[in-house]
């Protein structure tokens, strides 16, 4: 029986982590016993808020991997962000498959009806995203205060602290903790899962709040001339994961890498398109940017005439409010358009989830607290479970009453919807050469106003949208995009 010794942080997340790469070790490798070392990183014996600037890039990996190249151990466990962009030693990584990475703010419940809110955090990317969040949260002030410790210290200084009011945390924390911890350490994960009650979440969009470079995915290193370990870890060695995490390094690699930069940075997929979000401040010109890059290829000619032309005179339906029960007495809704909402509506609803960013930032201007989004990319998008939700209900969707498409969620109609197509949108359909599809109704209308549409190039967000109009279109003739604005930037010939 093959021994292998591994070695990890000693930190409750991090004994988690330790445990999920065994768990896959084991189960595509047989005859393998392994043997646990823990050993405290310089980040975990300097809890000063500034530790990256006295220390440097990898505070949590630096001293493990020294180790590793002493062989005192065959394989580390890291959290792939923590680890520094450029890798100077003979070693190699591999990845087990991603979990989600996105960032999650966390509110006390008992500071939720504050006007100003006071969040811990070391992280500048975080720590900068706070001047952004006012377009999300209905709060007059957001401000940072320097916090730093493992995801159980950190709550527990907010809970402790009547001057801070939330923390950010990674989701793949949070979920690895509900999944994992009470078999690591009981008493720990109670006391966890008891702090983590008392606040609300809100899950952050990656469109638009991209997480640190690798967040979310757990990284095994080892020596380049060990063979033996090597062929042992290519077996749990999630390419797809791998590939998409050494391609945001790359990038966040052009800004000097590392966590103690504001830039976040990930990729995302949908139904045919990988994307990659960032983020941030080039420190080169002290710029701030923010990015979106469809990494596949997409097949296109530029045309002069696209549809709609513009979003201000487009017009396809008109929507009439249906009266509702208020307040609604469900506990998740997903709200896909602002029309006809008000604040007391939601009253009884504790989890709102927005189809997309201008829905949630409309939301945000009536004064309600929207926590997560499916972020333009559909109804199957990174739903939230009991850990967020805290209910078993079946989520709700509110939509207009003539939507016969089947939904994983129960309907609530709140308003009607009527054929009425303005003169310039008339005018635009029939000399487009591009179609850019934001609902299926519309599409559905239009082919019956201009049936040669079928032949001409058509796109259209991800979601239902796409499944309904790939039904009728092929696949490979439909391009995705998550936003109208994008569909423009691709395919109008200016």
């Amino acid at each position: 029986m093959r021994k292998i010794k591994v070695l990890s942080r000693s930190s409750f997340l991090a004994k988690i982590q330790t445990q999920m790469a065994i768990d896959a070790i084991i189960q595509k490798n047989k005859g393998i016993k392994i043997e646990v070392i823990y050993l405290d990183s310089i980040g975990d014996k300097d809890k000063s808020p500034h530790a990256w600037k006295k220390h440097g890039f990898g505070i949590f990996t630096n001293s493990l991997s020294l180790q590793l190249i002493k062989k005192n151990a065959d394989l580390i466990v890291h959290s792939f962000k923590d680890l520094p962009v450029k890798n100077k030693l003979k070693t190699s990584f591999v990845a087990l498959e991603r979990d989600d990475p996105r960032d999650v703010l966390l509110i006390k419940k008992t500071s939720l009806s504050k006007k100003s809110l006071v969040f811990g955090t070391s992280s500048p990317r975080r720590s900068y995203y706070l001047k952004l969040l006012k377009k999300y949260i209905p709060y007059n002030s957001l401000k940072s205060k320097k916090i730093r410790g493992n995801i159980q210290t950190r709550l527990s200084k907010i809970i402790n602290n009547a001057s801070e009011d939330g923390v950010f945390m990674s989701k793949a924390a949070i979920d690895r903790a509900f999944l994992l911890g009470s078999k690591i350490d009981k008493k720990i994960f109670n006391q966890f899962k008891k702090d983590f009650a008392k606040f609300t979440s809100i899950i952050l969009p990656l469109s638009q709040f991209p997480a640190a470079a690798a967040q979310g995915c757990i990284a095994l290193e080892y020596r380049n001339n060990d063979k033996s370990i090597k062929n042992i870890l290519e077996k749990v060695n999630h390419i797809e994961s791998y590939k998409n995490c050494i391609q945001e390094r790359k990038f966040l690699g052009y800004w000097g890498g590392g966590c103690s930069l504001d830039i976040g940075t990930t990729i995302d997929q949908t139904v045919k398109q990988k994307i990659l979000f960032s983020r941030g401040k080039d420190n080169k010109t002290n710029l701030y940017f923010h990015n979106k890059k469809y990494l596949n290829k997409i097949k296109v000619r530029k045309v002069k005439n696209i549809f709609p032309t513009n979003l201000k005179n487009y017009q396809m339906f008109h929507r009439q409010p249906l009266s509702l029960k208020n307040p609604l007495n469900k506990d998740i809704i997903i709200i896909s358009r602002a029309n006809f909402i008000s604040k007391n509506m939601f009253k009884k609803t504790s989890y709102i989830i927005a189809s997309g960013d201008g829905t949630w930032k409309k939301l945000n201007k009536l004064g309600i607290l929207v926590n997560s989004s499916l972020d333009n990319f559909g109804e199957e998008y990174r739903l939230p479970n009991y850990t967020y939700s805290r209910s078993l209900q079946k989520p709700c969707k509110l939509t207009y009453k003539e939507n016969k498409f089947e939904s994983k969620f129960i309907k609530i109609h709140h308003y009607s919807l009527s054929p009425s197509v303005s003169r310039n949108t008339i005018d635009a359909l029939f000399v487009a050469d591009s179609f850019y599809w934001m609902s299926f109704s519309a599409f559905q209308l239009a082919i019956k106003l201009r049936p040669d549409i079928l032949n001409k190039r058509n796109a259209c967000g991800p979601g239902n949208t796409f499944n309904q109009i790939s039904k009728i279109i092929p696949k490979k003739q439909l391009n995705v995009y998550l936003s109208y604005q994008d569909f423009k930037e691709n395919e109008l010939k200016i």
